[in-house]
């Protein structure tokens, strides 16, 4: 009896180790783009710190960085994959911050589970996506302008 406790505990550390190694692995990629669009924000914005880094994939994808600039000011860059359109570099305290878009997402769409809250760019325009579940637990995606908070647009029930 104790033999076959010491080998079945053998097998779900072995099984925890895999499960956590692939998860790591998993999150490789990630981790190297945040650090590949850090060193270009640093290179060409003038970045010092990385607090924030997300990856936006729509009409077209960017690396996004929130971080401080050399002046300490927050900053926030975008960095377009697409090597023939330009960075654009804003000062955080010009847009809505995250706090501020979460607190308008739930008065205003009253979400049974919000998933994720990134910004991201469309058309040249800097913004929020904001990523939940509404009561039907439907993906719902909304977007909101960066600078206004205003209500862009909106996919829902997913």
């Amino acid at each position: 009896m104790k033999k076959w406790l010491i080998i079945a505990s053998i097998l779900v550390l072995c099984f925890i180790g895999f499960v956590g190694g692939a998860y790591i692995k998993a999150l490789q990629p990630k981790k190297e783009a945040g650090s590949a669009a850090f060193k270009k924000a640093r290179e060409e914005a003038g970045l010092r710190t990385m607090d924030d880094f997300y990856l936006y994939n729509g009409q077209d994808s960017y690396s996004v960085i929130i971080g401080k600039g050399e002046n300490g000011t927050k900053k926030v860059v975008w960095l377009p994959e697409d090597k023939k359109k330009k960075l654009v570099v804003e000062d955080y305290k010009d847009g809505k911050s995250k706090k501020e878009i979460l607190r308008i997402a739930e008065e205003k769409l009253n979400p049974q589970k919000i998933i994720s809250v990134k910004l991201g760019m469309e058309k040249n325009v800097p913004l929020w996506e904001v990523t939940y579940l509404d009561e039907s637990e439907r993906f719902n995606y909304d977007y909101y302008d960066f600078k206004t908070g205003e209500w862009l647009k909106y996919y829902r029930s997913i």
